[in-house]
């Protein structure tokens, strides 16, 4: 046998032996996970006033917000908003989100198709007294 048969008939047993060590498929590799953050905003209104928060969602999905504290008086009614955030007007529009009225606790949602800038609002309904109420609102995104 010379030279190059060794070699060929080496070359076709290791093809050969490397198919029968079983075949790997490529795996899929791990889903994007996104985190779910929490961001918190805490400040006093008097009456009429509205105040606005904007935050960035990284992932379109699911968004909550709900007044977590109100003080002195817990059981007041207010007005909470969410909507896309104007930065040329550094605003919070009453909303295409979800716009509710709302007590403690009680949470609104949305659900944006895109990431983007996001805004919470928080407006006095005609609730609040003259003496003002201090809030905050917890707001749940990706």
């Amino acid at each position: 046998m010379n030279q190059s048969s060794v070699y060929g008939t080496v070359a076709l047993t290791m093809l050969l032996a490397s198919w029968g060590c079983g075949s790997s498929t490529p795996t899929d590799p791990d889903p994007i996970t996104y985190e779910q953050k929490t961001e918190t905003y805490s400040g006093t209104m008097t009456a009429g006033e509205t105040k606005a928060f904007h935050f960035t969602v990284t992932n379109p999905g699911d968004i909550q917000a709900a007044i977590t504290s109100l003080s002195p008086v817990s059981t007041l009614t207010m007005g909470l908003n969410l909507n896309f955030w104007d930065a040329a007007a550094e605003a919070c529009a009453r909303s295409t989100v979800s716009t509710e009225v709302a007590r403690v606790n009680a949470a609104i949602a949305g659900t944006p198709q895109q990431a983007g800038e996001y805004c919470v609002s928080i407006f006095d309904v005609g609730n609040v007294p003259a003496t003002g109420t201090d809030f905050t609102i917890t707001v749940l995104h990706y």
